[in-house]
């Protein structure tokens, strides 16, 4: 399986890891809700705020999770992460 490139904690004991070839929204007080979206099911990221942001990860198939009061910087580098996997695998033109 291999160790998260980058992870963040979001609101309600929300964990998001980026792997390789996926992210994984990991939920709930003892982690037992994971979620699991391949890169090339990511249709696009986006940061909203500045102090407490709202990251937004679209999926192809129409489905929005958003991640409400995060840190800037560990928004950003979730973000990135996900487009420099996206990039690696040909899914994502910068």
């Amino acid at each position: 399986m291999g160790a998260p490139i980058t992870e963040a904690a979001a609101q309600r004991n929300t964990i998001v890891r980026v792997y390789e070839d996926r992210v994984e929204l990991i939920g709930g007080w003892m982690g037992e809700r994971v979620e699991k979206i391949l890169h090339r099911d990511i249709a696009d990221v986006r940061i909203q705020g500045l102090v407490n942001c709202t990251l937004q990860i679209s999926s192809s198939s129409g489905r929005l999770y958003r991640l409400s009061r995060m840190a800037l910087p560990d928004a950003r580098a979730v973000k990135e992460a996900i487009e420099r996997q996206k990039q690696k695998a040909g899914l994502y033109e910068p």
